[in-house]
């Protein structure tokens, strides 16, 4: 047994650096983490692992999480990817990628519809599957052992439309569209309504960066944070909640989600961004009556020059069951 979660187990090293001097040792620990680890890992799992015993600062055990740091300190986590990921591995969704879930395809680019609960990457937990190893075992099943070229990427809960490129031919022009925003992404979500009805079509504008150590996501404002836009539709007033047509007119992390909950405005079912229920106006607590199963944002259609034609290629992907049942469940609310 010894032997087998030795196997299993990973070795992080680090030496704190000058701007890490003071910071709690669980908070650098968890950003470490999650940097090594490809995803979030929640703060008591990082706290057991230290209580546990199965951390070392400059060779001696650092059971106490909140032991200050010191510049130049050797500090050594002894990991197993699958105990600290293990919320990540339960919602993680079952998927086999068949042509019913190909949106596009005409063997320069593949549009795949990616279901919420999945990665769109590999994570460093190989043993998790991902949207793009799914694409990779369908070109080998069909004959294109090709490695595919993704120029965007959707968090795991996010569903929609997901771009590849499948002949080398098409990287140039993919990277080009995305990088001079010639590619529009429109994306639907399921928002809390704020206090006050927004206008029926406005654009947010606030710089989004790094969220401070130790915190998941990122923050709007601070240091080195970069300008950002989103433009908003609202498509349907509910009972407590909006549908809103969302489309980014830059592409920083995580913008829709944190742009939305800084407008008010924040995703029914968002673990990082979302309102607790008491927090939200009384108004919108009645978005809480349906069972939200994970983020309602739906990646909805993908707008972009062929990238060898150049001809305009539109891809859409159908709302998902689970988005359309919430928002079943709200209209019936609405309509009482």
């Amino acid at each position: 047994m010894a032997g087998r979660r030795e196997q299993r187990a990973r070795r992080l090293t680090r030496r704190v650096a000058a701007a890490e001097t003071g910071q709690r040792l669980v908070e650098a620990l968890q950003g470490w983490l999650a940097s090594e680890l490809g995803e979030p890992v929640p703060m008591a799992r990082v706290r057991a692992l230290v209580s546990a015993g199965g951390v070392r600062v400059n060779g001696d055990v650092a059971r106490a999480p909140g032991r200050p740091l010191r510049r130049g300190e050797h500090v050594q986590a002894l990991v197993e990817p699958e105990r600290l990921q293990a919320r990540a591995r339960v919602l993680d969704r079952r998927f086999t990628l068949s042509a019913e879930h190909v949106l596009f395809d005409d063997g320069i680019v593949l549009a795949v519809d990616k279901p919420p609960g999945l990665p769109t990457h590999a994570t460093a937990d190989l043993s998790r599957p991902s949207l793009v190893g799914h694409v990779e075992s369908y070109l080998r099943a069909r004959g294109t052992p090709v490695t595919p070229a993704v120029h965007q990427r959707l968090d795991r809960d996010t569903s929609g439309v997901v771009l590849f490129g499948i002949d080398a031919r098409a990287n140039a022009g993919l990277a080009k569209a995305f990088s001079e925003r010639r590619a529009e992404k429109t994306y639907l979500a399921i928002t809390a309504a704020p206090k006050r009805s927004p206008p029926g079509r406005f654009r947010i504008e606030a710089a989004v960066g790094a969220a401070a150590r130790g915190r998941e996501g990122v923050r709007i404002g601070g240091k080195g944070a970069q300008a950002a836009a989103t433009d908003v539709l609202v498509r349907e007033v509910l009972k407590g909640a909006l549908l809103v047509a969302v489309r980014p007119l830059t592409g920083r992390r995580h913008q829709v989600r944190a742009h939305l909950a800084h407008a008010g405005l924040p995703i029914l079912g968002d673990p990082v961004y979302g309102l607790p229920l008491s927090d939200r106006p009384a108004a919108s607590r009645a978005a809480a009556r349906p069972s939200v199963p994970r983020l309602m944002l739906h990646a909805w259609r993908l707008a972009l020059p062929h990238p060898i034609t150049g001809k305009p290629l539109v891809i859409e992907s159908p709302i998902p069951a689970d988005f359309a049942d919430v928002l079943a469940a709200l209209r019936s609310v609405a309509g009482g």
